[in-house]
């Protein structure tokens, strides 16, 4: 019990978890009392496991708030950088996933690590985006293929945009919008790096560095969400679903990727199946409107790829 108790108090070092020292104190008496029952007889078990279940109780709660913390950590400064959580603290175990997103953009962009691409990275991302938004003008009836394409310009100046997970190069970046955001932890490294394109409107873009649990943005001011490919990196995939149907209009609507796949690993915590991801999306608030299944993918563990354009239910 004394080992669990020094556990507790270390982790509450940390200034963001100042709110829970109270309850700490009030345990105080209980902890006494434990070390006393301890060395009595069996006749205090009943006594001894209220007090155990006080401190198990703390414990969740300090763990509930971490996770908070780890949720909402964003990325400073440049590639010698770290991850902070809301109140500037460093969080160790953001940093190495972070940092090791951040070093494989900067590969990419600034040293053309994929040499078969033949094309600087503006170039190439460009196209792969054009595809994702042509997509999103055959689901959203604009046309098909390159109508589709050029029909969505109309419909994107009417509306307001945010892309969640962006990476460098956001696919809103070809579109001319209401107005445009790109919530991303590393977008302040991909500024300090200067990784951010200089085509198209990707000026107009306004990258927030932010997770996608907890955007500083108020509530049902966004016409689409964009999540490309994204999902499966998050902390928390559920909320940030939750968090798109707070933001979005009645009848805003969602445009969503992820890979199919078993595999997991730091960059990908959360991996999804179709029935997985299928289940996120109608739990979470939102009806499908179209999608699709095929054997494309990013990642090369993968065996799939999900797409869905999905509306907010009201």
């Amino acid at each position: 019990m004394k080992q669990l108790l020094k556990q507790t108090v270390y982790r509450l070092f940390r200034p963001a978890l100042r709110d829970v020292l109270d309850r700490l104190e009030a345990l105080q008496p209980l902890i006494e009392q434990a070390s006393r029952l301890e060395s009595q007889n069996a006749s205090h078990a009943h006594q001894l496991t209220e007090v155990k279940s006080a401190l198990a109780d703390t414990a969740r709660r300090v763990a509930r708030i971490e996770q908070r913390l780890i949720t909402g950590a964003v990325w400073r400064g440049g590639l010698s950088g770290c991850a902070v959580d809301q109140t500037g603290m460093p969080v160790p175990e953001m940093t190495a996933k972070y940092h090791a997103e951040l070093a494989y953009w900067e590969a990419v962009v600034r040293r053309d690590s994929i040499p078969t691409w033949g094309m600087p990275f503006d170039d190439v991302f460009a196209i792969w985006q054009r595809v994702r938004l042509t997509e999103l003008g055959e689901f959203l009836e604009l046309g098909q293929g390159d109508a589709a394409f050029e029909s969505l310009p109309a419909w994107a100046r009417e509306r307001r945009a945010l892309e969640i997970g962006s990476g460098p190069f956001p696919a809103l970046a070809l579109m001319h919008w209401a107005r445009a955001f790109a919530v991303d932890p590393l977008a302040e490294g991909y500024i300090t790096e200067q990784l951010t394109p200089t085509k198209a409107h990707a000026a107009e873009i306004a990258f927030i560095a932010a997770t996608g649990e907890s955007i500083p943005l108020p509530a049902h001011t966004i016409d689409l969400v964009v999540i490309e490919n994204c999902l499966d990196h998050v902390e928390n995939p559920a909320a940030v679903m939750h968090e798109c149907r707070r933001l979005l209009r009645p009848g805003g609507l969602i445009w969503l990727l992820v890979d199919l796949m078993d595999y997991r690993d730091n960059m990908h915590p959360n991996p999804f199946s179709e029935q997985s991801i299928k289940s996120l999306v109608t739990t979470t608030g939102f009806e499908v409107i179209r999608d699709r299944v095929n054997d494309h993918k990013s990642h090369p563990a993968a065996y799939g790829e999900y797409r869905v354009l999905a509306r907010v239910m009201n």
